[in-house]
């Protein structure tokens, strides 16, 4: 081939490799190496400098992110902790952003190196569009997952104690943690708070198996535990008549600083004594749910599919002309829907509704998965600030959340204290104390067979029960 071909030949090879077409493919191909792996494609196209630092950045972190689920793969309470501790949201909210304009910066400069100018308008209107998207993905990703993080922040911070109280019992107390959720009714109309509900949580602290006992707010004669101060005014017990009942014992006390002088909230430090002396259980924390933000917990969370099993009235005697019901069936309720279940007492009582508030409690644990929590992370976080309050130490978080998803898929038993297995105006608190142990020690390694149950449409079996999701 004479010297004047073989010039020729390499100029249309040259041509052909800087076609527009071969361009074309060469961006698409800079921009998919640069989703990848952030820098190959600078490297490819010979800025090996910028390149390779991303590329060792990507290397560090994906060995770091490794080893760290090498490391920590069977210890989920400390990585549930790291995700609620102030400094390492805040470390990640940094990181986020930095990671974040870096990929940016690098798209930017590959969409540069991808030379979009020497295409046609289409296919560099194409490789622009396309860069922009990604970038805008990556910042919106970025944009909605740092608002995650600072909501979950202020929503941890405003919720969770900083440090535990002097007076926790922050240890387990013979192997269980013993958890106080109050329902709280506090209205405008009302003196004090009341507590709607109250319900102790007995949770097993090395599987997470959990035991119900609820109290019905007219209980009659409560003890207080030993040592409590208010064994100063009633030493038989709160004895003093048909008012003195259960969820009467936060509004006696609620002013008593002289019995709690160092209590925050002395009516509530003598509802947990009665709970004690009721249960013979210690309290290590309590939960104070606010019953009239709930339904923002429920909404955030996208409704609660539930069982109904009775028609239930959403309202009360004082607007009975509404007449507005949820009906029978298995239907996922909304908010509104669902703190009706769990407070209508139109056409029932006050102990056919606690089994519905267990059935509904064991139906939100159930349904609130890790997939709900993150797509809706903004808005569970939100509500939850209007929701809870509780004595729980922040630096808890990851031990009680691990043994919350332990207890997934296993057993709740609850016990009741409602007729006809208890009087609630003369109690015997030594039977109730045996019941409450009977139960601890079932959910401890005691099986009873459960075939053969029968159906229950009013709901109640759900306050004593050995399989609370078999009986909702």
């Amino acid at each position: 081939m004479s010297h004047r071909a073989s010039l020729l030949g390499r100029g249309y090879q040259d041509q052909h490799l800087d076609s527009p077409r071969v361009r074309f493919r060469r961006a698409l191909l800079l921009c998919l190496m640069t989703v990848i792996v952030p820098g190959a494609g600078h490297i490819a196209v010979g800025r090996k400098i910028v390149g390779w630092f991303a590329v060792t950045l990507w290397l560090v972190a994906l060995g770091g992110g490794g080893y760290l689920l090498w490391r920590y793969s069977t210890d989920r309470a400390t990585v549930i902790g790291w995700f609620t501790d102030a400094d390492v949201l805040l470390a990640a909210r940094a990181g986020l952003v930095t990671v974040a304009v870096l990929w940016g910066v690098l798209f930017l400069d590959a969409w540069r190196l991808a030379s979009p100018f020497r295409l046609n308008f289409v296919r560099a209107a194409f490789i622009t569009v396309l860069n922009l998207a990604i970038i805008g993905g990556v910042a919106g990703s970025t944009a909605y997952a740092a608002r995650a993080i600072n909501e979950g922040d202020d929503a941890l911070g405003e919720v969770f104690a900083q440090k535990p109280e002097p007076q926790a019992k922050v240890e387990p107390l013979k192997g269980r943690f013993n958890i106080l959720l109050v329902g709280s009714d506090a209205r405008a109309d009302r003196t004090g708070i009341r507590p709607d509900s109250l319900t102790v949580a007995s949770v097993d602290a090395d599987t997470g198996k959990v035991v119900l006992v609820s109290l019905p707010r007219n209980l009659q004669n409560v003890p207080f535990s030993e040592g409590s101060p208010m064994l100063q005014l009633y030493p038989n017990g709160y004895n003093c008549g048909p008012t003195c009942l259960l969820n009467a014992v936060h509004t006696a006390a609620q002013d008593r600083t002289d019995l709690y002088p160092d209590s925050k909230d002395p009516g509530l430090d003598a509802t947990i004594d009665a709970v004690e002396g009721a249960t013979d259980l210690k309290i290590n924390y309590y939960v104070m749910v606010n019953l009239n933000g709930f339904k923002g917990l429920v909404d955030a969370m996208g409704g609660v599919q539930m069982d109904v099993k009775t028609r239930i009235a959403m309202f009360g005697k004082d607007d009975a002309y509404k007449q507005t019901y949820i009906e029978i069936g298995d239907q996922k309720l909304d908010g509104q829907q669902a703190l009706w279940y769990a407070r209508s007492r139109v056409q029932s009582d006050d102990y056919t509704r606690m089994g519905r508030q267990k059935c509904l409690m064991a139906a939100m644990a159930d349904q609130l998965s890790p997939s709900k929590v993150v797509v809706n992370a903004v808005d569970i976080a939100q509500s939850g600030k209007e929701l809870l309050s509780t004595s729980i130490p922040r630096s808890e978080l990851g031990r009680f959340a691990d043994l919350a998803l332990k207890s997934r898929g296993t057993k709740i038993r609850t016990v009741s204290i409602v007729p006809p297995d208890f009087n609630t105006v003369t109690p015997d608190y030594v039977a109730i104390h045996a019941a409450i142990q009977k139960a601890i020690d079932k959910s401890e390694g005691v099986k009873k067979p459960t075939d053969g149950a029968t159906k229950d449409p009013t709901g109640r079996k759900a306050n004593n029960s050995d399989d609370l999701s078999a009986d909702c």
